[in-house]
């Protein structure tokens, strides 16, 4: 029978518990990935954070209002003040379909964005500070009911305290899906 060894990642994307949770979000995007164990300076594994952590932030501060309709709505507005037709009105602009020379657009229309909570919290303040850990010989089925049961998407593959991988609940659909494991 599979087991958690023949599933898992081996190579762990992790962060510190220092960065901000701006630095989370920003490292999640970048790789493509819901969560990942956070390390202390020490390099042990202290928690997990995940982008349910950062919506949980984000629900809770008022400051954090950017949304796609805003910002084109805000573009719409300065296209409008800075056009030479006194009858431009609000509400021609393409939104994101943008030429890309165009005012606000590229990689820093992000970085312009005011410091906000994600700025001043850090992993620490919204990791989650319980790691679930399962062993790398656990079978596929009984992985599959430890992540039912603990309503859980990852947990961190240990062997002696020693952090040797990450399964998800992805890794667990893609080898049915290959057929490495038989439902």
């Amino acid at each position: 029978m599979a087991t958690v060894r023949d599933i898992m990642q081996r190579d762990v994307v992790t962060i510190s518990i220092e960065e901000s949770a701006r630095s989370l979000a920003r490292l999640l995007a970048d790789e493509e990935i819901s969560g990942v164990p956070v390390l202390d300076p020490n390099g042990r594994v202290v928690g997990v954070a995940s982008t349910t952590d950062l919506v949980r932030l984000a629900a809770g501060d008022t400051e954090v209002s950017f949304s796609a309709m805003s910002l084109a709505r805000d573009f719409d507005r300065a296209v409008a003040e800075m056009s030479d037709d006194p009858e431009a009105e609000a509400g021609t602009a393409l939104g994101f379909f943008l030429p890309e020379d165009a005012p606000g657009f590229g990689p820093t229309l992000f970085e312009d964005l005011p410091e906000s909570t994600f700025d001043r919290a850090t992993v620490a303040d919204v990791m989650t500070p319980v790691s679930f850990s399962v062993a790398p010989d656990m079978e596929i089925p009984e992985l599959c009911q430890y992540l039912v049961r603990g309503r859980i998407h990852r947990a961190l593959v240990v062997d002696d305290g020693e952090l040797l991988g990450i399964v998800t609940s992805q890794d667990v659909l893609r080898a049915v899906a290959d057929s490495r494991v038989a439902v």
